[in-house]
């Protein structure tokens, strides 16, 4: 209680947060409802990925541990809340509402059975510009590490000549159905398969 929720944030995702307030929010969409004593405010909303630091537990003495700060990646969706006070008097609140994300694979070269999917979108240069956050319980990259990169970083330098044919006949044709399955690097090092909707 009083310290700020940016000191809880790691240090790589601070100005991602920020921005995503200040470009967020500038100018929120409100509409009014009521409930009781309070009046919530509602925005289109947004929504980021960012890691969170770990509560670090307290010793026998009382003291903090010594201990490597760890921290985990959440889900954070944002809204303004305008809550009236005893007095009357009107005050907003941002309120940050998160839920933990967790890999997808509990075992070594896990085979997934339930389908997952997610969107990459990069430019004619092969700079990733969008990758959703429902990437991140499967790659382990957060959106924020990853966009702005060479998109071919991702990829298994093994798929960079079938990739090259799918590229081909996406320029032809402006789209290709479904590709062969293709590996795409995740956050360990390691790789995990995907089939891919290309689309121009």
């Amino acid at each position: 209680i009083g310290r700020s929720f940016i000191d809880f944030v790691h240090p790589r995702d601070r100005n991602t947060f920020a921005s995503q307030i200040t470009n967020g929010f500038a100018v929120p969409k409100i509409m009014l409802s009521t409930q009781d004593k309070a009046l919530t405010i509602n925005s289109e909303g947004s929504s980021m990925v960012c890691r969170i630091r770990r509560y670090r537990g307290l010793n026998l003495r009382f003291g903090i541990k010594r201990s490597s700060v760890a921290y985990m990646p959440f889900l954070l969706k944002f809204f303004f809340k305008n809550i009236s006070n005893q007095e009357g008097k009107s005050l907003i609140y941002l309120v940050i509402q998160t839920a933990p994300y967790f890999s997808a694979f509990k075992i070594p070269r896990e085979i997934l059975t339930t389908v997952a999917s997610f969107v990459m979108r990069h430019n004619a240069q092969g700079i990733l510009e969008y990758i959703d956050s429902e990437s991140v319980p499967y790659i382990g990259f957060l959106p924020q590490d990853i966009v702005n990169k060479d998109a071919l970083q991702l990829y298994h330098p093994g798929d960079f000549e079938y990739l090259y044919q799918v590229y081909e006949s996406l320029i032809k044709e402006g789209v290709v159905t479904r590709s062969n399955p293709c590996r795409i690097i995740t956050q360990n090092g390691h790789y995990v398969k995907v089939e891919t909707e290309w689309s121009a």
